[in-house]
This record gives structure tokens, C-alpha cells and sequence, in this order.
């Protein structure tokens, strides 16, 4: 807005001044009032006309040019969040599971293309439980071969080439119902199911179920001990087999790296019900004594859990089980194992440890050993108050034998291997 030369004050946004006369810049702080005189000037004369508010005042002309200015940045702040809002792409839905009661025990929880009916399950009794897999009807005739695939946590002892994973190749030239498979060796815990399909134009598909499968967990062990054979079946409630299922891993790793193994010996009702079974049948069958019963529960570890690497049903190189985890699994590595044999004796009421080994981990059981026959040459390893004798759960050697690339004196106090003393992180740990 020009002012009169000689009568109408100047006003300078920049300084607060004003002045009289027109000037291009202000003869106070020289900033150029050009810019001002032709946007800023005509909005404020305007301003005033209609309110009649005094726009010459430094005080009004100051507040004016902060109100503008929030304005317009408010205006840009609403138009970044309808950007953000309406331009960016949503995320992806998180598909609701779909329960499945199974009428003999429990039920499963299903995701996946299950959630969205790619694929369906139908569960059969005849008499045992059997998983009927197909493909939604909206893609049969779409393909002329399709490789079906069953990945489980637990391991499976009928199939022990593959324990956790199970395939079926169907071709339509066999004249197979390829868009079905049966899954008859149903495990507790959880599963994937996967499909890869190919067209005979050179499509190619692929359709991938999950599942949880939560119930009781039953189980019959059988093995050879000192000429007989020994059988019983073994079942874990639901309850413990849902907090083995719902284990956070990275809290748990996080757990690991923290405490000692040794925690991981504990008492449970899995436990306690396993050790209340083994005594009862080794009271059948033997003598009664404390180094044949720990003996007797060595064979049961060995034989009964094969030794499995952690990556293969923990999905990790290295995990601490603790024995309801290594009794649902139905395997383990050699530190499972320990602990789980370790937890047995202990709810027996004997004192143990785990014994780290170069290349192993083994447990250790405070047993007497006398009118033993084992006496003679069982190796032990000295604790605080007593002898725990070696039961190496990583071999199918009897209680008190170590392999041969181990040893340890006569006192208990020095262990070797290879021929060479170990110290540090080698030794016994007590529970």
C-alpha cells in the first residue's frame, strides 16, 4: 500500500517502524518494502477497511503476519496428513483363524490359506484321527500335478528319514484325485501345509495352510532294557501342552542368555507323572536298587528321544528345553536330554548336575553304588559333599561309562579329553 509522500505513514513489517513517506526500503533497518507493498499491503488495507481495526499499527501488523503465517503452515500440516491418510497404501488384513473341533481331543487353530478357503480341512475318525487336505473346488481343473507337503514340529518316529516332513506327489496321468491328500499320522503342536501347484501350460501356484493343533498329548514308549522289553503309555495334559505351543522364542533366547542350564531342571506334572510310570514298571520288572534305577532311566532317555539339532523343531541353533518341551517333541539334543533326565532323578529325590564336555553336554546323578556292579569302574565327578556319577545321555552307554576321548581321575576332580586336561567352562554344574 503506497503511502502519501507527505502526509500517510510508512509502516515496515521487518523493524516495526514507521515512517513518512513512500520509500522503497526502509530508511530504519533497510530491508526492501517492495514485496511487502504489493501482497502483504493490499491484504491488511482490505483488513481494515471492513473491521475498521487501525492496520498501521505496529502491534496489529506484527500480529497479523504470525497468524498468516500459522495459517499457512496449518493448511500444509492438513494436506501432509491426507497424503499420508488417503495416498499411501493400507496394510494388509490379518486373516482370523478358523477353529476346528476335533471330537477325540482338542482342537486346531487354522491360518493361512485355510483362513481364506484355498484350501479346506476335514478331520476323520477311523478310528484314529486323519486329516482330509484339498484345494477349494474353485481350482480343480486348473492343474495336472501337485506336490503336497506336511511340516511338523513333533517328531515322527514311523517316518525316521524325515521325522518333521512329510511328501506326496500326485500326477493326474495316475489317475489320482490330485486335489486331496489324507494326513494320517496326526501330531499335537503345530503344522504346515503346503501345495505347490503346476498347470499344464506352464502355471505354476502355490497355497500354504498353517495350523496349531492343541489337545492332550499321548503317547506309548517301548524299549529294551537288560533283556526286556518295556512299554507304557505316557499322556500330558492339554493345559501343559498349550504352554509348551504358546512359547514366546525371542523372550525365551532372552532368558537363555541370562541364567544357567541348570535352571531348566525342574519338577512339573509331565514329570512327575513320567517318573511315577517308570518306577512303577521298573518295580515290576528288576531288582530294586538305586544305580539299576538310574541305569534303567538312562536306557529310557536314550533310546526313547532320538538326538535331534534344535534347528530342526525349535527353528534356532541353540535351545534349552525344558523336559515338557523335550517330551512333547519326542526329541532333543544332547542338552535336552540331560536336562530331562536330570529332571527325573531329581523328582526321584537324587541329587544331579549336568556335566559340560567338550562337543557334549551329559548328566551326573549322586547315586550309591554299593553292592553295584557297576562299582568297579564307574567314573564320577566330585561335587561340593559327594560323588555324582557320569550318565551320558548322548550315547548308549550305562550309568557310570563315559566314551572313550573322555575320562577323569580316579578323585573326580580332573577331567580330560583327548588326553588333555579341561578346566574353565568344562565341569559340573549341581542343581
Amino acid at each position: 500500500m503506497a503511502a502519501n509522500k507527505h502526509t500517510d505513514k510508512g509502516f515496515c513489517p521487518f523493524c516495526g517502524n514507521e515512517f513518512l513517506g513512500d520509500h522503497d526500503n526502509c530508511p530504519f533497518c533497510g530491508q526492501d518494502l517492495r514485496q511487502y507493498k504489493d501482497d502483504l499491503g493490499p491484504i491488511m488495507e482490505t483488513i481494515q477497511t471492513r473491521t475498521n481495526i487501525d492496520m498501521k499499527s505496529p502491534k496489529v501488523r506484527i500480529t497479523m503476519s504470525i497468524i498468516l503465517f500459522v495459517l499457512v503452515f496449518a493448511g500444509a500440516l492438513v494436506a501432509f496428513d491426507y497424503y499420508e491418510t488417503h495416498m499411501q497404501p493400507e496394510p494388509e488384513p490379518v486373516a482370523e483363524g478358523i477353529m476346528v473341533d476335533i471330537k477325540t481331543n482338542g482342537y486346531i487353530d487354522l491360518t493361512g490359506d485355510f483362513a481364506n478357503y484355498d484350501l479346506n480341512l476335514l478331520p476323520t475318525y477311523d478310528p484314529d484321527l486323519k486329516l482330509t487336505i484339498s484345494l477349494s473346488d474353485k481350482y480343480v481343473g486348473k492343474y495336472n500335478k501337485i506336490i503336497w507337503v506336511v511340516q511338523t514340529d513333533a517328531y515322527n518316529h514311523t517316518n525316521a528319514k524325515n521325522p518333521f516332513y512329510q511328501k506326496v506327489t500326485k500326477d493326474i496321468a495316475d489317475s489320482d484325485n490330485i486335489y486331496s491328500v489324507t494326513w494320517d499320522n496326526v501330531s499335537i503342536g503345530r503344522f504346515w501345509i503346503t501345495a505347490d501347484c503346476y498347470g499344464e501350460s506352464g502355471d505354476y501356484d502355490v497355497f500354504i495352510g498353517k495350523g496349531v493343533y492343541y489337545g492332550k498329548y499321548t503317547t506309548t514308549y517301548s524299549w529294551e532294557y537288560d533283556g526286556t522289553v518295556n512299554s507304557f503309555e505316557y499322556t500330558m495334559s492339554s493345559d501343559e501342552v498349550k504352554n509348551c505351543l504358546n512359547v514366546d522364542l525371542s523372550s525365551r533366547l532372552d532368558e537363555q542368555s541370562k541364567t544357567s542350564m541348570t535352571k531348566y531342571v525342574v519338577d512339573s506334572l509331565s514329570v512327575e507323572t513320567l517318573n511315577d510310570q517308570l518306577r512303577s514298571l521298573f518295580n515290576k520288572n528288576y531288582r530294586d536298587s538305586q544305580a539299576k534305577y538310574a541305569d534303567f532311566v538312562l536306557s529310557f532317555v536314550q533310546n526313547c528321544f532320538p538326538n535331534v539339532f534344535d534347528s530342526f523343531n525349535y527353528r534356532v541353533n541353540d535351545y534349552w528345553a525344558y523336559p515338557t518341551e523335550t517330551l512333547l517333541w519326542g526329541c532333543g539334543d544332547d542338552e535336552d536330554r540331560a536336562i530331562l533326565y536330570c529332571s527325573i532323578m531329581k523328582r526321584e529325590g537324587k541329587d544331579v548336575g549336568l556335566l559340560f564336555l567338550p562337543e557334549t553336554t551329559i548328566a551326573a546323578v549322586d547315586v550309591d553304588l554299593t553292592d553295584s556292579p557297576i562299582s568297579a569302574y564307574a567314573k564320577g565327578v566330585r561335587g561340593v559333599y559327594s560323588l555324582y556319577i557320569v550318565a551320558d545321555t548322548s550315547s548308549d552307554l550305562g550309568l557310570g561309562e563315559l566314551r572313550p576321548y573322555y575320562d577323569v581321575s580316579d578323585n573326580g576332580r580332573i577331567l580330560y579329553y583327548n588326553g588333555e586336561e579341561i578346566h574353565g567352562r568344562y565341569g559340573l554344574e549341581v542343581v
